[in-house]
């Protein structure tokens, strides 16, 4: 998977809200979601511990 394309996907989008959602199993941690809008379409941007959901997980804020 070309990552770059992948996660460039969301250049051009707008933070509007955030959450933490509880994940599908009993066990599950809650998953960061992230909701971004542009003048189309509004999308859900969920950290996770892996590829497979399975539980969520962290992502580093750091200055430029």
């Amino acid at each position: 998977m070309d990552m770059n394309k992948y996660y460039g996907q969301l250049v051009g989008f707008k933070i509007t809200d955030f959450k933490f959602e509880k994940g599908a199993m009993e066990w599950d941690k809650h998953f960061p979601v992230f909701t971004l809008t542009n003048k189309l379409e509004e999308i859900k941007f969920v950290i996770s511990q892996d590829e497979e959901g399975n539980g969520g997980g962290f992502a580093f804020i750091e200055n430029k």
